[in-house]
């Protein structure tokens, strides 16, 4: 038996170096049946050119007239794709050579065709790419997504067809355009499994990253909450919201954190994002998290080592201006 098509769909916008090398490296994989499918998303930055240089026959090229963000592009690329399996490879994110022909392989032992197989991050320092093993989950996506587990966002593989019946990405989301792709397969059912290595690593600068994304990032989190909030707490109770609502706390608050100790956002604007994304949090803070906020954010210091998390007094935290 042949092996089968995997559809390899690469959204990009106006992001020319980075797409590159998310083609050659989607074309460099050990496993050589794939289809790589690039939708640009509303830019005209010469991607289309570059494609039509490579010559390969594996390429599908197709451009959006606007920009109509992440979950529309992956659909775009979705209903172009012929392959009995589809993966998702962000522009700015890097496969390891075997990373498909490791998730194929194991997909194939699968005779249901409701799975989806993930594999961990690697990251890189300096030629050498390294990774730590986390918490590993197989089963019922329900068990791990409904508890706040998350995925890398380039890490899954899985069949075409089970991923258009739960119509594909949420088009309408800012952001947590993956965390609600998890949400949806597992509450339809779905099982997990992985290939127990980092396959996936991250090129892109953390600069061009952050900067005039948060509002985005926090619109999108609001859109998240409102949508899963009701469900998640009536069907699995608050303490599995909770955990969800920890999550988001942690990584967005570290990354502000973050991207002022770069001098990417100012003190107050830093002060602000985190304000905003307190408010959307179901409890309060400690004066902890705000001695955090309000020093840490002025001075830099190593208080940055540590991610506000719980929360005791909202409106004290509020109030809090730099003098």
């Amino acid at each position: 038996m042949g092996k089968p098509l995997v559809s390899v769909v690469i959204p990009t916008f106006d992001r020319k170096d980075f797409v590159k090398g998310a083609i050659e490296n989607a074309l460099d994989q050990s496993y050589e049946n794939l289809e790589v499918i690039v939708v640009e998303d509303g830019s005209n930055c010469g991607v289309e050119k570059f494609i039509s240089g490579l010559g390969d026959h594996r390429l599908i090229y197709t451009r959006h007239k606007g920009n109509l963000k992440l979950g529309a592009s992956r659909n775009t690329g979705m209903k172009l794709a012929k392959g009995e399996y589809i993966a998702f490879l962000d522009d700015d994110d890097r496969w390891l050579k075997n990373k498909i022909r490791l998730q194929v392989d194991m997909m194939q032992k699968y005779r249901n065709n409701k799975v989806m197989i993930y594999c961990f991050n690697t990251k890189e320092r300096g030629q050498n790419r390294f990774y730590k093993i986390p918490m590993a989950a197989r089963g019922p996506m329900v068990n791990s997504i409904f508890q706040g587990f998350l995925l890398p966002s380039s890490s899954m593989l899985i069949n075409r067809s089970a991923l258009e019946s739960i119509g594909g990405h949420s088009a309408d989301l800012m952001s947590c355009i993956d965390h609600d792709m998890w949400m949806k397969l597992a509450r339809n059912g779905f099982d997990m499994d992985l290939v127990e290595k980092g396959l996936v690593y991250s090129v892109d600068d953390e600069r061009k990253r952050m900067v005039n994304q948060f509002d985005d990032r926090l619109t999108g989190i609001k859109q998240f909450f409102i949508k899963w909030k009701p469900a998640i707490i009536e069907e699995y109770k608050i303490e599995s919201w909770m955990k969800i609502e920890r999550k988001y706390h942690i990584q967005t608050a570290y990354a502000i954190v973050n991207s002022y100790r770069k001098g990417i956002i100012s003190a107050s604007e830093g002060i602000d994002y985190l304000k905003e994304l307190f408010l959307l949090q179901s409890s309060h803070f400690t004066r902890f998290d705000m001695l955090i906020a309000r020093f840490g954010l002025r001075f830099s210091t190593r208080l940055f080592n540590i991610v506000p998390i719980n929360r005791l007094n909202r409106d004290a935290f509020l109030s809090i201006k730099l003098h």
